[in-house]
């Protein structure tokens, strides 16, 4: 089990860096596999148990999780992910009123982590003989953050997670209706992709845009599922990195001790000036 997700483990390191590492876990991925044992790590991990359409990482604060790295490294299976940009947008322009709440008002998304051991391996949530590392997670925000400008930032949903709401009384009927509506959308057919996910292959998504499913598994099926995040500043910062390669490959004399001062904006200038 400890091994299933050093592919993607080395992957990610040779395209961007180091994984998240998980508040206890002794490794920066997790895995997910289809036995009896697995599934008594609660519902995430029991693959048949059907989720809604969410996102990973309700319960952090900041939502730490930017990329997603999925790696199916045994079974062949049939999953689907949601455009959750396009559900934003799609309620901004037919229920205006919806989408106001929903970039407004408040909402809780919180758990208790007891699913590993104080050395970092797994454990049933069921078992009283070891004992568990806990701890806790809370994010209260809004389903759909903007940023300054009023564009939608990202999503963040998951009603497997979804707390105790603190509204305001005299919001509180419209904001459920509008609540309501999102998640219907998000089970919406309009906006979802559904994909066959082969043995051996891996599946990329914006944390902040995607939202995925439960995959459907064969009943006669084996699976073993690692994943793992990496952070918004690491990507960003990447993404830097491999556009100074590309100027300084147009012009040689522009080297690291310049570029490694400009402002993203400007290099961005100076790239597009070279194309």
């Amino acid at each position: 089990r400890e091994f299933a997700g050093k592919p993607i483990e080395e992957l990610v390191f040779k395209l961007i860096g180091k994984m998240n590492q998980h508040p206890v876990r002794s490794t920066n991925y997790g895995v997910m596999r289809k036995t009896a044992e697995s599934a008594k790590q609660g519902a995430d991990y029991d693959m048949s148990n059907p989720l809604s359409m969410h996102t990973d990482h309700s319960v952090y604060q900041g939502t730490p999780g930017f990329l997603q790295f999925l790696y199916q490294a045994e079974g062949s299976v049939r999953s689907k992910v949601c455009d959750g940009l396009a559900l934003a947008e799609y309620v901004k322009e037919h229920h205006p009123k919806a989408y106001k709440l929903l970039t407004e008002v408040q909402m809780t998304h919180s758990s208790r982590n007891t699913l590993y051991t104080r050395e970092g391996a797994p454990r049933s949530v069921y078992d009283k003989e070891t004992a568990p590392a806990p701890f806790e997670l809370v994010n209260t925000h809004s389903i759909i953050e903007l940023d300054a400008k009023g564009n939608v930032e990202k999503v963040v949903q998951s009603e497997t997670k979804r707390g105790v709401g603190a509204l305001p009384y005299d919001i509180y009927n419209d904001f459920m209706e509008a609540y309501e509506l999102w998640t219907k959308l998000c089970e919406d057919d309009r906006f979802i992709k559904h994909f066959h996910w082969p043995e051996g292959s891996a599946v990329v998504t914006n944390n902040y845009r995607t939202l995925h499913g439960r995959a459907s598994v064969p009943p006669e099926m084996n699976r073993t599922m690692a994943f793992g995040y990496v952070n918004k500043i690491l990507v960003e910062n990447r993404y830097r990195l491999l556009k100074q390669n590309q100027a300084e490959r147009a012009n040689p004399e522009m080297d690291s001790r310049w570029l490694t001062r400009v402002p993203n904006q400007v290099l961005e200038r100076m790239v597009l000036a070279s194309e």
